[in-house]
Protein backbone atom coordinates (compact mmCIF):
# COMPACT_ATOMS: atom_id res chain seq x y z
CA UNK A 1 0.00 0.00 0.00
CA UNK A 2 1.53 3.41 -0.75
CA UNK A 3 2.18 5.38 2.04
CA UNK A 4 1.43 8.81 2.70
CA UNK A 5 5.33 9.86 2.84
CA UNK A 6 5.48 8.54 -0.95
CA UNK A 7 2.25 10.51 -1.76
CA UNK A 8 3.48 13.44 -0.81
CA UNK A 9 7.16 13.28 -1.45
CA UNK A 10 7.75 15.96 -4.40
CA UNK A 11 4.06 17.14 -5.08
CA UNK A 12 1.55 18.27 -2.85
CA UNK A 13 -0.63 15.35 -1.28
CA UNK A 14 -3.74 16.56 -3.18
CA UNK A 15 -1.46 16.72 -7.05
CA UNK A 16 -0.34 12.79 -6.07
CA UNK A 17 -3.61 11.68 -5.58
CA UNK A 18 -4.86 12.88 -8.42
CA UNK A 19 -1.72 11.31 -10.77
CA UNK A 20 -1.90 7.86 -8.83
CA UNK A 21 -5.86 7.67 -8.84
CA UNK A 22 -6.04 4.82 -11.00
CA UNK A 23 -3.79 2.93 -9.18
CA UNK A 24 -4.44 3.59 -5.73
CA UNK A 25 -6.76 0.39 -4.44
CA UNK A 26 -10.35 2.34 -2.71
CA UNK A 27 -8.47 1.72 1.13
CA UNK A 28 -5.48 3.86 -0.64
CA UNK A 29 -7.94 6.45 -1.42
CA UNK A 30 -9.77 6.69 1.34
CA UNK A 31 -6.92 6.27 3.94
CA UNK A 32 -5.48 9.60 1.99
CA UNK A 33 -8.46 11.40 2.35
CA UNK A 34 -8.97 11.03 6.05
CA UNK A 35 -5.33 12.09 6.65
CA UNK A 36 -6.91 15.09 5.01
CA UNK A 37 -3.22 15.84 2.56
CA UNK A 38 -5.47 16.92 0.08
CA UNK A 39 -5.90 20.25 1.88
CA UNK A 40 -2.61 21.17 0.57
CA UNK A 41 -4.03 21.88 -2.75
CA UNK A 42 -5.14 25.01 -0.61
CA UNK A 43 -1.47 25.97 -0.78
CA UNK A 44 -0.74 26.03 -4.40
CA UNK A 45 0.32 28.90 -6.29
CA UNK A 46 -3.46 30.16 -7.26
CA UNK A 47 -3.22 31.55 -11.47
CA UNK A 48 -5.07 34.38 -12.72
CA UNK A 49 -8.19 33.58 -14.80
CA UNK A 50 -11.59 34.92 -16.57
CA UNK A 51 -13.98 36.27 -16.69
CA UNK A 52 -15.23 33.20 -17.34
CA UNK A 53 -18.50 31.28 -16.84
CA UNK A 54 -18.59 28.74 -14.46
CA UNK A 55 -21.08 25.13 -14.30
CA UNK A 56 -24.02 25.52 -11.93
CA UNK A 57 -25.60 22.95 -10.37
CA UNK A 58 -29.35 23.81 -9.11
CA UNK A 59 -30.48 27.15 -9.64
CA UNK A 60 -29.39 30.62 -8.31
CA UNK A 61 -32.26 32.69 -6.94
CA UNK A 62 -33.84 35.41 -9.45
CA UNK A 63 -33.02 37.87 -6.47
CA UNK A 64 -29.63 36.77 -5.62
CA UNK A 65 -27.86 39.73 -8.40
CA UNK A 66 -24.27 40.97 -7.58
CA UNK A 67 -20.71 40.13 -7.01
CA UNK A 68 -19.14 38.13 -4.21
CA UNK A 69 -15.29 39.39 -3.94
CA UNK A 70 -13.17 37.21 -1.81
CA UNK A 71 -9.11 37.84 -0.76
CA UNK A 72 -6.48 35.71 0.50
CA UNK A 73 -3.06 34.73 -0.12
CA UNK A 74 -2.56 33.25 -3.72
CA UNK A 75 1.58 33.11 -4.10
CA UNK A 76 3.16 30.87 -1.79
CA UNK A 77 5.71 29.48 -3.43
CA UNK A 78 8.68 31.28 -6.16
CA UNK A 79 12.46 29.76 -7.21
CA UNK A 80 12.04 26.82 -4.71
CA UNK A 81 10.94 29.03 -1.41
CA UNK A 82 7.79 28.34 -0.19
CA UNK A 83 5.94 30.15 2.94
CA UNK A 84 5.96 28.97 6.38
CA UNK A 85 2.21 29.14 7.29
CA UNK A 86 -0.87 29.43 4.92
CA UNK A 87 -2.19 32.52 5.84
CA UNK A 88 1.42 34.24 4.24
CA UNK A 89 1.23 34.77 0.61
CA UNK A 90 0.68 37.68 -1.67
CA UNK A 91 -3.14 38.46 -1.92
CA UNK A 92 -5.19 37.10 -4.54
CA UNK A 93 -8.34 39.42 -5.54
CA UNK A 94 -11.39 36.67 -7.04
CA UNK A 95 -14.97 37.96 -8.16
CA UNK A 96 -17.70 36.00 -8.70
CA UNK A 97 -20.53 37.77 -10.17
CA UNK A 98 -24.47 36.69 -10.68
CA UNK A 99 -26.81 37.86 -13.21
CA UNK A 100 -29.26 36.64 -15.06
CA UNK A 101 -29.13 33.26 -13.33
CA UNK A 102 -25.58 32.57 -14.46
CA UNK A 103 -22.50 32.59 -12.47
CA UNK A 104 -19.16 34.23 -13.95
CA UNK A 105 -15.71 34.38 -12.39
CA UNK A 106 -12.88 36.28 -12.69
CA UNK A 107 -9.20 36.50 -10.33
CA UNK A 108 -6.79 39.03 -10.38
CA UNK A 109 -3.26 39.21 -8.19
CA UNK A 110 -3.15 42.46 -6.15
CA UNK A 111 -0.10 44.12 -8.21
CA UNK A 112 1.48 45.46 -4.87
CA UNK A 113 4.85 47.18 -5.15
CA UNK A 114 6.04 43.79 -3.10
CA UNK A 115 4.49 41.36 -6.39
CA UNK A 116 6.11 43.44 -8.99
CA UNK A 117 9.53 43.80 -7.88
CA UNK A 118 9.25 39.12 -7.38
CA UNK A 119 7.48 38.97 -10.24
CA UNK A 120 10.46 40.92 -12.21
CA UNK A 121 12.87 39.08 -10.06
CA UNK A 122 11.14 35.69 -10.33
CA UNK A 123 12.02 35.22 -6.42
CA UNK A 124 10.89 36.54 -3.11
CA UNK A 125 13.03 39.48 -1.88
CA UNK A 126 10.87 41.15 1.12
CA UNK A 127 10.34 39.44 4.63
CA UNK A 128 6.62 39.08 5.13
CA UNK A 129 4.83 37.77 8.85
CA UNK A 130 5.55 34.68 9.56
CA UNK A 131 8.84 34.15 6.85
CA UNK A 132 12.20 35.85 6.99
CA UNK A 133 13.90 36.99 3.70
CA UNK A 134 16.71 35.11 2.41
CA UNK A 135 18.73 38.02 2.90
CA UNK A 136 20.06 38.22 6.41
CA UNK A 137 19.86 42.33 6.07
CA UNK A 138 16.37 42.83 5.22
CA UNK A 139 15.16 41.30 7.97
CA UNK A 140 16.78 44.13 10.68
CA UNK A 141 14.29 46.83 11.27
CA UNK A 142 11.57 46.12 9.68
CA UNK A 143 13.08 47.86 6.59
CA UNK A 144 11.79 45.48 4.30
CA UNK A 145 8.22 44.65 5.61
CA UNK A 146 5.71 45.47 2.62
CA UNK A 147 2.11 44.98 2.23
CA UNK A 148 1.19 41.83 0.26
CA UNK A 149 -2.86 43.06 0.10
CA UNK A 150 -3.97 39.51 0.73
CA UNK A 151 -6.37 39.66 3.67
CA UNK A 152 -9.53 41.31 3.21
CA UNK A 153 -11.39 43.24 0.75
CA UNK A 154 -13.82 46.27 1.33
CA UNK A 155 -15.65 48.55 -0.94
CA UNK A 156 -15.10 51.30 1.46
CA UNK A 157 -17.39 54.88 -0.19
CA UNK A 158 -17.38 53.46 -3.75
CA UNK A 159 -13.34 52.05 -3.98
CA UNK A 160 -12.86 47.97 -3.87
CA UNK A 161 -9.69 47.78 -1.22
CA UNK A 162 -7.91 44.96 -0.62
CA UNK A 163 -5.41 45.14 2.72
CA UNK A 164 -3.50 42.93 4.92
CA UNK A 165 -1.90 43.39 8.00
CA UNK A 166 0.22 46.10 6.28
CA UNK A 167 -0.54 49.79 5.24
CA UNK A 168 -1.11 50.82 2.97
CA UNK A 169 -4.46 49.51 1.35
CA UNK A 170 -4.37 49.08 -2.51
CA UNK A 171 -7.09 49.97 -4.99
CA UNK A 172 -8.57 47.96 -7.80
CA UNK A 173 -11.33 48.57 -10.31
CA UNK A 174 -14.28 46.59 -9.42
CA UNK A 175 -15.11 45.02 -12.79
CA UNK A 176 -11.73 44.34 -14.34
CA UNK A 177 -9.70 43.99 -10.59
CA UNK A 178 -7.04 45.83 -12.30
CA UNK A 179 -4.76 47.21 -9.43
CA UNK A 180 -5.19 50.75 -9.59
CA UNK A 181 -2.83 52.53 -6.80
CA UNK A 182 -2.52 52.89 -3.32
CA UNK A 183 -5.04 54.83 -0.98
CA UNK A 184 -4.71 56.61 2.09
CA UNK A 185 -6.31 55.25 5.08
CA UNK A 186 -6.52 58.28 7.56
CA UNK A 187 -3.72 57.59 10.47
CA UNK A 188 -0.49 58.24 11.13
CA UNK A 189 2.33 56.93 8.56
CA UNK A 190 4.22 54.94 10.65
CA UNK A 191 0.64 53.34 11.62
CA UNK A 192 0.54 49.30 9.89
CA UNK A 193 -3.40 48.83 9.55
CA UNK A 194 -5.24 46.19 10.79
CA UNK A 195 -6.57 44.04 7.51
CA UNK A 196 -10.12 44.21 9.07
CA UNK A 197 -12.38 47.31 9.41
CA UNK A 198 -16.20 47.81 10.92
CA UNK A 199 -18.47 49.10 9.24
CA UNK A 200 -21.56 51.25 10.99
CA UNK A 201 -24.62 50.49 8.98
CA UNK A 202 -26.40 53.38 11.15
CA UNK A 203 -24.05 56.42 10.18
CA UNK A 204 -22.49 54.55 7.10
CA UNK A 205 -18.98 55.20 8.88
CA UNK A 206 -15.91 52.58 7.66
CA UNK A 207 -13.66 52.24 11.31
CA UNK A 208 -10.00 51.66 10.07
CA UNK A 209 -7.61 51.05 13.23
CA UNK A 210 -3.80 50.13 13.04
CA UNK A 211 -1.14 50.10 15.91
CA UNK A 212 3.31 50.67 15.50
CA UNK A 213 5.62 48.58 17.24
CA UNK A 214 8.66 49.80 19.06
CA UNK A 215 9.15 50.75 22.27
CA UNK A 216 5.76 50.52 23.05
CA UNK A 217 2.59 49.64 21.16
CA UNK A 218 0.71 52.50 20.29
CA UNK A 219 -2.75 52.31 18.77
CA UNK A 220 -4.98 54.20 16.13
CA UNK A 221 -7.95 54.47 14.57
CA UNK A 222 -9.39 56.57 11.92
CA UNK A 223 -13.22 56.69 10.55
CA UNK A 224 -14.12 57.48 7.09
CA UNK A 225 -17.49 59.10 6.71
CA UNK A 226 -19.86 58.41 4.33
CA UNK A 227 -19.24 62.09 2.65
CA UNK A 228 -15.52 61.55 2.27
CA UNK A 229 -14.49 63.28 5.76
CA UNK A 230 -11.90 61.08 7.26
CA UNK A 231 -11.85 61.47 11.41
CA UNK A 232 -8.27 60.71 12.73
CA UNK A 233 -8.73 59.56 16.58
CA UNK A 234 -5.78 60.43 19.12
CA UNK A 235 -3.14 57.57 18.87
CA UNK A 236 -2.59 55.92 22.35
CA UNK A 237 -0.02 54.20 24.13
CA UNK A 238 -1.26 50.43 24.95
CA UNK A 239 -0.04 48.90 28.20
CA UNK A 240 1.21 45.61 26.73
CA UNK A 241 2.33 45.23 23.28
CA UNK A 242 0.33 42.22 21.89
CA UNK A 243 -0.96 41.15 18.35
CA UNK A 244 -4.06 41.57 17.68
CA UNK A 245 -6.25 40.97 14.16
CA UNK A 246 -9.48 42.15 14.56
CA UNK A 247 -11.34 44.37 17.06
CA UNK A 248 -14.91 45.77 18.06
CA UNK A 249 -17.08 49.05 17.03
CA UNK A 250 -20.14 50.44 18.49
CA UNK A 251 -22.30 53.63 18.01
CA UNK A 252 -19.83 55.56 20.57
CA UNK A 253 -16.57 53.27 21.14
CA UNK A 254 -13.86 51.35 19.17
CA UNK A 255 -13.19 48.29 21.67
CA UNK A 256 -9.35 46.40 20.79
CA UNK A 257 -8.74 43.17 22.42
CA UNK A 258 -5.25 43.07 23.78
CA UNK A 259 -4.82 39.73 24.01
CA UNK A 260 -2.02 37.65 25.99
CA UNK A 261 0.10 37.07 22.42
CA UNK A 262 3.01 39.07 23.46
CA UNK A 263 5.45 40.74 21.45
CA UNK A 264 9.00 40.47 21.67
CA UNK A 265 10.23 42.97 19.66
CA UNK A 266 14.21 42.27 19.97
CA UNK A 267 14.77 39.20 18.13
CA UNK A 268 12.31 40.55 15.43
CA UNK A 269 13.96 44.09 14.89
CA UNK A 270 17.44 42.06 14.81
CA UNK A 271 16.56 40.27 12.36
CA UNK A 272 16.78 36.64 13.94
CA UNK A 273 12.65 35.79 13.93
CA UNK A 274 9.91 36.32 11.54
CA UNK A 275 7.13 38.92 13.29
CA UNK A 276 4.88 35.69 13.92
CA UNK A 277 8.04 33.52 15.49
CA UNK A 278 8.55 36.71 18.04
CA UNK A 279 5.00 35.80 19.25
CA UNK A 280 4.69 34.47 22.57
CA UNK A 281 1.47 33.19 24.43
CA UNK A 282 0.73 33.19 27.86
CA UNK A 283 -3.26 32.64 28.77
CA UNK A 284 -2.22 33.43 32.71
CA UNK A 285 -2.21 37.15 31.81
CA UNK A 286 -5.46 37.66 30.79
CA UNK A 287 -7.01 40.11 28.13
CA UNK A 288 -6.97 43.50 28.44
CA UNK A 289 -9.82 45.57 26.73
CA UNK A 290 -8.70 49.57 25.02
CA UNK A 291 -12.42 51.21 25.24
CA UNK A 292 -11.37 54.02 22.56
CA UNK A 293 -14.29 56.85 22.71
CA UNK A 294 -15.09 57.75 19.11
CA UNK A 295 -15.36 61.44 20.68
CA UNK A 296 -11.31 61.20 21.56
CA UNK A 297 -11.71 61.45 25.10
CA UNK A 298 -9.85 59.08 27.11
CA UNK A 299 -9.30 55.11 26.83
CA UNK A 300 -10.08 52.47 29.52
CA UNK A 301 -9.54 49.64 30.57
CA UNK A 302 -11.12 46.38 31.50
CA UNK A 303 -9.80 43.51 32.35
CA UNK A 304 -11.02 39.81 31.04
CA UNK A 305 -10.36 36.10 30.65
CA UNK A 306 -7.04 35.23 28.59
CA UNK A 307 -8.58 34.62 25.08
CA UNK A 308 -7.35 34.21 21.55
CA UNK A 309 -9.47 36.41 18.93
CA UNK A 310 -8.85 36.52 15.18
CA UNK A 311 -12.41 37.38 14.34
CA UNK A 312 -15.30 39.68 16.26
CA UNK A 313 -18.74 38.98 15.04
CA UNK A 314 -20.15 42.47 15.91
CA UNK A 315 -20.61 44.93 19.00
CA UNK A 316 -23.30 47.26 20.15
CA UNK A 317 -24.64 49.22 22.47
CA UNK A 318 -27.61 48.68 24.95
CA UNK A 319 -27.89 51.12 27.47
CA UNK A 320 -24.88 51.41 29.33
CA UNK A 321 -23.35 48.53 27.99
CA UNK A 322 -21.84 46.68 25.34
CA UNK A 323 -22.55 43.54 24.00
CA UNK A 324 -19.58 42.37 21.52
CA UNK A 325 -19.64 39.07 20.06
CA UNK A 326 -16.38 36.57 18.93
CA UNK A 327 -14.63 33.64 18.27
CA UNK A 328 -12.01 32.95 20.85
CA UNK A 329 -9.33 30.34 21.73
CA UNK A 330 -7.96 29.20 24.75
CA UNK A 331 -4.73 28.90 22.58
CA UNK A 332 -3.76 29.78 19.35
CA UNK A 333 -1.69 26.14 19.05
CA UNK A 334 -3.16 26.11 15.03
CA UNK A 335 -1.18 28.83 14.81
CA UNK A 336 1.83 29.34 17.24
CA UNK A 337 4.70 26.49 17.61
CA UNK A 338 6.33 24.07 15.38
CA UNK A 339 3.63 21.59 14.58
CA UNK A 340 1.11 24.00 14.35
CA UNK A 341 -1.66 23.17 11.66
CA UNK A 342 -1.33 26.11 9.95
CA UNK A 343 2.23 25.37 8.69
CA UNK A 344 2.01 21.46 8.43
CA UNK A 345 -0.88 21.63 6.04
CA UNK A 346 1.82 23.12 3.36
CA UNK A 347 3.33 19.96 3.37
CA UNK A 348 0.36 18.52 3.50
CA UNK A 349 0.34 17.20 6.98
CA UNK A 350 -2.58 17.79 9.72
CA UNK A 351 -0.22 19.32 12.94
CA UNK A 352 -1.75 20.39 16.24
CA UNK A 353 -5.10 21.94 16.24
CA UNK A 354 -6.26 20.91 19.60
CA UNK A 355 -7.96 24.33 20.87
CA UNK A 356 -11.10 24.90 19.06
CA UNK A 357 -13.16 28.40 18.53
CA UNK A 358 -16.38 28.97 20.21
CA UNK A 359 -18.47 31.31 19.63
CA UNK A 360 -18.40 33.88 23.14
CA UNK A 361 -19.94 37.48 24.25
CA UNK A 362 -18.39 39.98 26.31
CA UNK A 363 -20.96 41.88 28.17
CA UNK A 364 -19.13 45.47 29.34
CA UNK A 365 -20.97 47.26 31.77
CA UNK A 366 -19.53 50.77 31.38
CA UNK A 367 -20.79 52.17 34.29
CA UNK A 368 -19.00 49.68 36.59
CA UNK A 369 -16.13 49.13 34.53
CA UNK A 370 -16.52 45.40 34.45
CA UNK A 371 -16.82 42.16 31.88
CA UNK A 372 -18.66 39.19 31.85
CA UNK A 373 -17.54 36.57 29.01
CA UNK A 374 -20.54 34.45 28.32
CA UNK A 375 -20.06 31.13 26.23
CA UNK A 376 -22.94 31.40 23.47
CA UNK A 377 -22.43 27.80 21.78
CA UNK A 378 -19.93 25.31 22.36
CA UNK A 379 -18.26 24.12 18.92
CA UNK A 380 -15.49 24.71 17.05
CA UNK A 381 -16.40 27.97 14.79
CA UNK A 382 -14.00 30.47 12.86
CA UNK A 383 -15.17 33.39 10.24
CA UNK A 384 -17.78 34.90 12.17
CA UNK A 385 -20.54 37.03 10.12
CA UNK A 386 -23.81 38.75 10.44
CA UNK A 387 -26.55 40.52 8.16
CA UNK A 388 -24.08 43.75 7.43
CA UNK A 389 -26.95 46.08 7.80
CA UNK A 390 -26.72 45.38 11.45
CA UNK A 391 -22.74 46.54 11.68
CA UNK A 392 -22.47 47.90 15.33
CA UNK A 393 -26.68 47.34 15.65
CA UNK A 394 -28.17 44.88 17.75
CA UNK A 395 -28.29 41.50 16.01
CA UNK A 396 -29.01 37.91 17.33
CA UNK A 397 -28.25 35.82 14.22
CA UNK A 398 -24.40 34.64 13.68
CA UNK A 399 -23.06 32.57 10.89
CA UNK A 400 -19.71 31.29 10.71
CA UNK A 401 -17.66 28.17 9.37
CA UNK A 402 -18.18 25.15 11.50
CA UNK A 403 -15.78 21.96 12.27
CA UNK A 404 -14.87 19.35 13.65
CA UNK A 405 -12.98 18.49 17.14
CA UNK A 406 -9.80 17.55 15.54
CA UNK A 407 -9.55 20.05 12.86
CA UNK A 408 -9.14 24.04 11.95
CA UNK A 409 -9.91 23.74 8.21
CA UNK A 410 -14.18 23.36 8.45
CA UNK A 411 -16.28 21.27 6.73
CA UNK A 412 -20.04 23.19 7.40
CA UNK A 413 -21.74 26.23 7.93
CA UNK A 414 -23.76 27.20 11.15
CA UNK A 415 -26.70 29.65 12.25
CA UNK A 416 -26.41 30.21 15.72
CA UNK A 417 -29.30 32.51 17.73
CA UNK A 418 -26.69 34.50 20.52
CA UNK A 419 -30.14 34.76 22.13
CA UNK A 420 -31.27 30.84 22.92
CA UNK A 421 -27.91 29.17 21.68
CA UNK A 422 -29.43 27.26 19.08
CA UNK A 423 -26.99 26.12 15.89
CA UNK A 424 -28.41 25.17 12.70
CA UNK A 425 -26.14 23.79 10.42
CA UNK A 426 -25.29 21.94 6.46
CA UNK A 427 -22.30 19.67 7.07
CA UNK A 428 -20.92 19.76 3.35
CA UNK A 429 -18.89 16.47 4.14
CA UNK A 430 -15.49 15.17 5.49
CA UNK A 431 -13.81 15.56 2.14
CA UNK A 432 -14.56 18.91 1.92
CA UNK A 433 -13.66 22.16 3.11
CA UNK A 434 -15.67 25.44 3.72
CA UNK A 435 -14.27 29.29 4.04
CA UNK A 436 -16.12 32.18 5.53
CA UNK A 437 -19.71 32.33 4.34
CA UNK A 438 -20.81 36.28 3.24
CA UNK A 439 -24.16 37.18 3.85
CA UNK A 440 -25.55 38.90 0.82
CA UNK A 441 -29.03 40.38 1.93
CA UNK A 442 -32.12 40.02 -0.18
CA UNK A 443 -33.42 43.11 -2.17
CA UNK A 444 -35.02 45.84 0.45
CA UNK A 445 -33.15 43.86 3.71
CA UNK A 446 -31.97 46.89 6.27
CA UNK A 447 -31.35 44.95 9.30
CA UNK A 448 -33.23 44.10 12.65
CA UNK A 449 -34.88 40.76 14.05
CA UNK A 450 -36.99 40.47 10.86
CA UNK A 451 -34.72 40.79 8.54
CA UNK A 452 -31.31 39.55 9.88
CA UNK A 453 -31.62 35.83 7.80
CA UNK A 454 -33.38 37.39 5.17
CA UNK A 455 -30.95 36.37 2.05
CA UNK A 456 -28.29 34.27 1.12
CA UNK A 457 -24.86 32.69 2.82
CA UNK A 458 -21.83 32.16 -0.20
CA UNK A 459 -19.20 30.45 0.50
CA UNK A 460 -15.68 29.20 -1.44
CA UNK A 461 -15.11 25.67 -0.92
CA UNK A 462 -13.08 22.61 -1.64
CA UNK A 463 -14.10 18.86 -2.93
CA UNK A 464 -11.41 16.71 -1.80
CA UNK A 465 -12.58 13.96 -3.60
CA UNK A 466 -12.26 15.91 -7.33
CA UNK A 467 -9.76 18.18 -5.99
CA UNK A 468 -11.79 21.00 -7.71
CA UNK A 469 -13.31 24.24 -5.87
CA UNK A 470 -16.57 25.54 -5.74
CA UNK A 471 -18.89 28.21 -4.60
CA UNK A 472 -21.83 27.15 -2.42
CA UNK A 473 -24.99 29.31 -2.29
CA UNK A 474 -27.33 28.38 0.73
CA UNK A 475 -30.81 30.14 2.02
CA UNK A 476 -29.76 31.82 5.47
CA UNK A 477 -33.17 31.14 6.53
CA UNK A 478 -32.64 27.71 5.60
CA UNK A 479 -29.13 26.81 5.95
CA UNK A 480 -29.61 23.08 7.09
CA UNK A 481 -30.85 22.20 3.62
CA UNK A 482 -27.99 22.52 1.97
CA UNK A 483 -27.21 24.43 -0.89
CA UNK A 484 -29.76 26.01 -3.62
CA UNK A 485 -27.13 26.35 -5.70
CA UNK A 486 -23.01 25.15 -6.69
CA UNK A 487 -20.68 27.02 -9.05
CA UNK A 488 -17.93 24.24 -10.06
CA UNK A 489 -14.32 25.51 -11.17
CA UNK A 490 -12.12 23.14 -13.18
CA UNK A 491 -9.18 23.22 -10.45
CA UNK A 492 -8.47 23.81 -7.10
CA UNK A 493 -8.35 27.47 -5.99
CA UNK A 494 -6.04 28.71 -2.50
CA UNK A 495 -7.04 29.48 0.97
CA UNK A 496 -9.14 32.20 1.24
CA UNK A 497 -9.96 34.63 3.89
CA UNK A 498 -12.88 37.03 3.76
CA UNK A 499 -15.21 38.35 1.18
CA UNK A 500 -17.82 41.09 0.67
CA UNK A 501 -20.80 41.23 -1.61
CA UNK A 502 -21.84 44.10 -3.49
CA UNK A 503 -25.47 43.74 -4.38
CA UNK A 504 -26.36 45.70 -8.38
Amino acid sequence: MMTRREMTQGLSAFAALSLAAPLLTRQAKAEALKSAGWLAALAENGKEQGPKALHLEGALPEDLKGTLYRNGPGLFSRDGITKNNILDGDGILQALRFEEGRATYTSRFVRTEKWIAEEYAGRFLYPTWTTKAQSYWKNIGAQGFKTQAGVTVYDVNGKLMAMDEVSPPYTLDPVTLKTEGMSAHGMDADIAMKAHTKFDATTGDWIFAGGHFGRNMELQAAIHHKDGRITKLPRFTAPRQSYLHDFFATENYIVFSLQPAFFNVLPFLSGLRSFAGSLEWDRTQGNLLALVPKNGSAVRYIEAPGRWMWHAANAYEEGNTIIADFVGYDAPDHFLGENAAFKTIMKGEMGRAGESGRLHRYVIDLEKGTVREDLIADAPFEFPVINPADGARAHRTVFCSQGRSDRIFHSALAAIDTHAGKTRAFDFGRTKWISEPIFAPAPGNSGGAKAEEQGWLIAQGLDGETGKSFFAVLDAAHIEDGPVATAHLEGPLPFSFHGYWQAS
